[in-house]
């Protein structure tokens, strides 16, 4: 403490002195005191001192007075680093991480490095914006320094990395920090499980078995949520039953976690097992676990299953119930999934958005368009606004010409949400219009949508060639291409068949080759019935038959049909035998009593 203060502090009143001798992260002191001591401070013209003004800094951050602490620090002429932490801290802990990084700025261009203290605040603000190479270069500093050996420096750097989806990095200084612990070592497998990567999380279960560090249950609900949300359902499954033999024994969350994944693999036996320990542990009373249940069992195809769980459910909740009405229609038992509805209305159960949108969507997947757009009426009567989920799944029950004024109901409400630009909206509202027999205005949606995924370009393509606008079709094919998006399957299906019903025999041709040959995409047996049935109108039988000897599947019925047709046009007597034969043969296998009938035997 120099001369100067030691004077000052023998001017300053007893209270205003337990205000300055109290630790620098002490948050006691009103906001009211605060001001009181800061004015006391200017009174003595000790405002320009850095002891006073640390202090002061560190009160008015400690009560988000932001503003105040940051005029504070501009009046100090040779700032220390503990007045930059002291802002930067309360700026990062308000998960304002901008302001942040810029207090840090502003300490560098005054010539102080950051300490051990300042940089884990750094990198968590660099995580929370995703700033990456803001963080490397903050990461070079501390390298420079020789910091990032601190224990507390290399755990937040390592979580920095994590956060910004660069596990290679954060593995590298995971591998740097010499106490390794099972926080930072569940962290480490929940990221690599969300990438699928099951080698690396088997190898680093092995490296904390040799460091004599146990996974615990957070350890595993990590894994199996990481690799069950990334989509990788096998792997979770396998680590499941690893967990289980390694008498860990699963919560709520565990299983919520595994049981999404043994719906996706319809892994029924194995379901029926976790559903025997749940009820033994008493774990359908969560709702997150009796939703999964419900969830697993219509992916396993086990319809009447759910109506069974339901009349059993002690907890009637709302996502329980949405989870009921998705399973349902998802196995064809709308008529069961509309009861259910009405007894949740009759109930006052609180319907939610995805209530609805679960039951339109299970009414319009199931042919059932009048019920889906009078649900789509009602959920608006009943103030519930529909979402960008809602309407595409209540468009495809517009897709006739007689429920055209429903679509255009639903696009309208889709301007005024705001929510056309949305791909999955754009793409239903194009496979609309054009099944309306609107491709004018499928196109005009299509033109100005400001981003467009693959469906979207799909969907326009398959528009056009519904309409037998065949070049149409070929011109959105180009164009997509030129976007660097790579063309699927369907993207294929659409240009072959608009070459097939446009008679365009050389494009047809370079387009089956292109798949396959530019994108490595094997040819389904619909792209195979487009080219014959395009050889076919040609007259090129041959062709035909050697694409059709050439089939890496068995050929179905209606191919031979097709070609069969064209032979008797173009009047290839010989080929056409060929054709019969194998039709007959193929339809006597499939349904001999049929075939008989139609040959005039008893």
């Amino acid at each position: 403490m120099t001369k100067k203060v030691r004077h000052l502090f023998e001017k300053i009143p007893q209270p205003v002195l337990g205000f300055l001798e109290s630790p620098l992260s002490s948050s006691s002191a009103s906001l009211s005191k605060t001001r009181q001591v800061h004015a006391q401070i200017i009174k003595l013209g000790a405002q320009d001192d850095g002891f006073f003004a640390t202090k002061i800094i560190a009160s008015y951050s400690n009560h988000h007075c932001f503003a105040d602490a940051e005029l504070v620090l501009r009046t100090i002429p040779e700032p220390t680093i503990y007045a930059f932490s002291s802002l930067i801290y309360a700026f990062t802990r308000s998960n304002r991480f901008s302001e942040s990084l810029r207090v840090f700025s502003r300490m560098i261009s005054h010539g102080l490095s950051p300490d051990s203290y300042v940089l884990p605040n750094l990198f968590k603000a660099c995580a929370g914006l995703s700033g990456l190479e803001f963080g490397k270069q903050i990461h070079c500093i501390a390298c420079v320094s020789g910091l990032d050996l601190d224990p507390f420096v290399q755990g937040s750097l390592f979580h920095m990395y994590l956060k910004c989806d660069r596990i290679g990095n954060a593995r590298e200084v995971f591998d740097r920090i010499s106490t390794k612990d099972v926080v930072t070592c569940s962290a480490l497998l929940c990221a690599y499980a969300r990438k699928g990567h099951l080698e690396e999380v088997m190898g680093l279960l092995s490296v904390m078995e040799e460091l004599g560090l146990e996974p615990n249950l957070v350890s595993w609900n990590g894994i199996l949520s990481g690799f069950n949300h990334s989509g990788y359902h096998g792997e979770a499954g396998k680590m499941f039953q690893k967990m289980h033999s390694d008498g860990v024994w699963p919560d709520e969350m565990t299983v919520s976690s595994v049981l999404p994944a043994v719906g996706d693999l319809e892994k029924l036996d194995l379901g029926r097992q976790i559903h025997g320990y749940v009820i033994k542990q008493g774990l359908m009373k969560d709702k997150c676990v009796t939703s999964a249940m419900v969830d697993m069992y219509g992916k396993c195809g086990c319809g009447y299953k759910i109506l069974k769980l339901f009349d059993e459910f002690e907890l009637k909740e709302t996502g329980v119930c949405n989870a009921c009405i998705t399973g349902l229609s998802r196995n064809g038992l709308v008529d069961k999934a509309l009861e259910m509805f009405e007894l949740f209305k009759e109930h006052k159960l609180e319907l939610n958005v995805v209530s609805w949108t679960s039951i339109i969507a299970g009414c319009a997947q199931n042919g059932k368009d009048i019920e889906a757009l009078e649900l789509f009426r009602e959920m608006q009567v009943a103030g519930v606004k529909p979402n960008s989920v809602t309407i595409p799944s209540m468009l495809p029950a517009c897709g006739n010409r007689a429920a055209l004024i429903h679509g255009r109901t639903a696009h309208g409400f889709a301007l005024r949400s705001g929510i056309t630009h949305d791909v999955h909206v754009g793409s239903a509202l194009i496979d609309m219009y054009s099944k309306c027999g609107r491709i004018d205005m499928a196109r005009m949606i299509f033109d100005t949508m400001s981003m467009k995924n693959l469906v979207c370009w799909n969907s326009m393509m398959g528009g056009y060639a519904m309409h037998g606008e065949s070049y149409e079709v070929i011109i959105i094919f180009q164009s997509l291409r030129k976007t660097g998006l790579r063309p699927d399957f369907i993207s294929f299906t659409n240009v072959l068949a608009a070459c097939s019903h446009g008679g365009l025999t050389d494009e047809g041709l370079k387009y089956f080759n292109m798949m396959s040959d530019e994108y490595g995409i094997k040819p389904r047996f619909e792209h195979y019935a487009f080219m014959v049935n395009l050889f076919g109108r040609a007259g090129k039988l041959q062709e035909v038959y050697e694409i059709i000897k050439g089939l890496p599947f068995e050929t179905d019925a209606r191919v031979w049909e097709a070609v069969l047709s064209s032979c008797r046009v173009h009047n290839y007597v010989d080929l056409s035998k060929i054709m019969a034969e194998n039709l007959i043969k193929l339809e006597t296998e499939e349904n001999p009593s049929t075939l008989l009938k139609e040959c005039g035997h008893k």
